[in-house]
């Protein structure tokens, strides 16, 4: 049975090693996830400082286009008031006059306000599209650093796999049916026992269960976990606990 629990230990060592090593693919695509958010919250504002522009670069056309019609406007009106024939004719031409004169510098002044605001706006978005660039450029970096330690894990993970499946072959299918079982249950199959107590749940065991153990001679069950066990020094010997005594 030594060489069954044997098999069952380094079946355990491998299947941790699995474990840790697929977790750890899974994890590491997680890292990138704040500097996503970060980017698509970036690129959420400047799309819409973009859209922004876009409306006021209309909103400036249709000014710009009736800015015009009223400078058309002001022409014909002193034209009238130049043709005007008497008083009447005059005094009205030229309040029209006064009036489109008015309604120009008006619109004048709010197209400055609003060329300025686009200004302003133009270079925020700019300014922030090269952060948005930077943090792309960063980001593609990170991805190929990532994706190089995933193809390095998937090597390991692919040789630990490897190691299992030799370690399952030299397992006894009922063993290895009760391992598969408890592994699925309980997390890991095989306790040691040190002093006395299993390692498992840390239940001190009967002393009669403790010295079959010491025999090697059958798989026993802690009768709290239900878990394998073995005592640890006889199968994990201590460094020096196999040395021949000193005269």
């Amino acid at each position: 049975m030594k060489d069954q629990l044997s098999a069952l230990l380094e079946l355990q060592t491998a299947d941790a090693r699995v474990k840790e090593l697929e977790s750890a693919i899974a994890k590491l695509p997680e890292r990138l996830e704040p500097a996503r958010r970060d980017l698509a919250k970036l690129e959420s504002i400047v799309a819409a400082e973009r859209a922004r522009l876009d409306e006021s670069q209309t909103w400036r056309r249709q000014q710009e286009a009736m800015l015009e019609r009223e400078q058309e406007a002001l022409r014909q009106a002193r034209s009238k008031l130049s043709a005007s024939k008497n008083g009447k004719e005059y005094n009205a031409a030229n309040r029209e006059v006064d009036n489109k004169r008015k309604a120009i510098l008006d619109r004048e002044a709010e197209l400055k306000k609003v060329i300025e605001a686009m200004t302003t706006s133009s270079t925020g978005a700019d300014s922030h599209g090269k952060d948005v660039q930077a943090l792309r450029d960063s980001l593609a970096g990170e991805e190929a650093k990532i994706a190089e330690q995933i193809a390095t894990l998937r090597a390991q993970a692919s040789e630990a796999i490897g190691i299992r499946d030799i370690a399952r072959q030299k397992i006894e299918k009922s063993w290895l049916k009760t391992y598969d079982s408890l592994s699925s249950k309980k997390g890991y199959a095989v306790a040691p026992v040190i002093k006395g107590m299993c390692q498992g749940c840390h239940m001190k065991l009967p002393p009669q269960l403790n010295n079959i153990l010491a025999r090697l001679v059958s798989i026993e069950m802690c009768p709290r976990c239900g878990r394998m066990i073995y005592r640890k020094e006889l199968l994990e010997p201590t460094p020096g606990e196999g040395d021949a005594p000193k005269e």
